[in-house]
């Protein structure tokens, strides 16, 4: 059964929970839907594979996310967000699947914001027209102890996919107003779309998806980031922290110049912590009792490219190094789509089941 408690638990680094808790940053439809053996794609499907999987939450998007990439509402498959207003500089989709497939945003070059001008006409989203009412729903149709996990984030990365990662950083390096003007304005959005949604009951924690580095560092110098990012992202931790809830990062990418701003932004929690990138290890003899790791089973390879028995011996030794002392979730070193061969992600879930009860007695 679903036990969110647990979960938050580990979240907050209060100590061993019952057991090592899954969590993904997100899971294809198609892994869902072969769980479940039937189509997923609506909120009951979500909550019902949630169930049957055994994680304590079910994950819903809201806010800049939704308009920048047309993700669709909530869960894999419940709403498309009608939202062109952003095409990427050579728009590449599938033609059998057209919009679903369309980047909408700047990858490279000149994003759809140049100047002040384009700045103002933007068709920026109003924060109180996000369909709030899939929340309500979920509130309805989860079982006890199962919450809410509500990503918002891009603080970061929405600004540089509105501008393009160019013209963006060169512009915040420069100390140009337009950036940081792009900043503001995202930020606003986002934090009301936050104090939104920490209106409703179900909501169990806010999660951050705001990749900040490549595997060999920071995307920017941490001196930009703690000048016109950090104090955003804290603000809204703020928010979170004052309901009581777990605060989550999601980055990739190699960010220990910026660990320990991280914890000061008010982060309980961070995902995915990538293998290629930081070693979960010494991350955790460094930051133990103030950041619960997440993730770290290698999507490089041994998800993608091994055999279960593979991705068993791998969680494991994660569960051995990782988990004594609690502040661990187990899971990817970044998401579950569709190529990891199915086989190899009920590996990874069934050996944390099988093995992830406390007390785990350590290497």
């Amino acid at each position: 059964m679903a036990n969110f408690t647990n979960l938050r638990k580990a979240l907050l680094c209060q100590g061993e929970p019952d057991y090592v808790p899954l969590f993904e940053g997100s899971i294809h439809d198609d892994i869902k839907s072969r769980y479940l053996g039937k189509p997923s794609g609506t909120l009951e499907a979500e909550v019902e594979f949630a169930e049957a999987a055994g994680y304590d939450y079910v994950h819903i998007t809201m806010g800049m996310r939704q308009t920048m990439r047309g993700e669709k509402l909530g869960l894999m498959g419940a709403k498309t967000v009608e939202s062109g207003v952003l095409k990427a500089v050579s728009a590449r989709y599938n033609p059998r699947e057209e919009r679903e497939n369309t980047r909408l945003w700047a990858e490279e070059g000149q994003g759809l914001i140049r100047d002040d001008a384009s700045f103002d006409d933007y068709a920026w989203p109003d924060p109180s027209s996000f369909e709030y009412s899939a929340l309500e729903r979920l509130g309805r149709l989860l079982p006890p102890d199962m919450k809410v996990v509500v990503n918002v984030g891009y603080i970061f990365t929405a600004p540089w996919m509105l501008m393009g990662m160019e013209p963006f950083c060169i512009g915040l390096a420069a100390g140009e107003p337009l950036p940081l003007r792009v900043i503001d304005r995202v930020t606003g959005i986002q934090r009301r779309v936050v104090e939104n949604v920490l209106q409703f009951e179900c909501v169990g924690a806010i999660r951050m998806p705001d990749d900040l580095g490549y595997t060999t560092g920071l995307i920017v110098s941490p001196r930009l980031l703690r000048k016109h990012v950090f104090p955003a992202i804290k603000g809204i931790g703020d928010l979170t922290r004052a309901k009581g809830l777990p605060y989550l990062c999601h980055s990739d990418g190699k960010l220990y110049d910026v660990l320990d701003d991280l914890v000061d932004c008010g982060f309980h929690a961070l995902h995915p912590c990538e293998p290629a990138s930081m070693d979960i290890v010494e991350v955790k003899r460094r930051y133990r009792g103030r950041l619960c790791l997440c993730g770290n089973i290698n999507l490089d390879s041994t998800l993608t490219l091994g055999t279960p028995s593979d991705v068993e011996e791998e969680v494991k030794l994660r569960l051995r190094t990782v988990a004594p002392g609690g502040g661990y979730c187990c899971g990817a070193s970044n998401s579950v789509p569709e190529y990891v061969p199915f086989e190899n992600y009920v590996a990874m879930i069934n050996t944390v089941k099988k093995y992830g009860n406390y007390p785990i007695h350590a290497d």
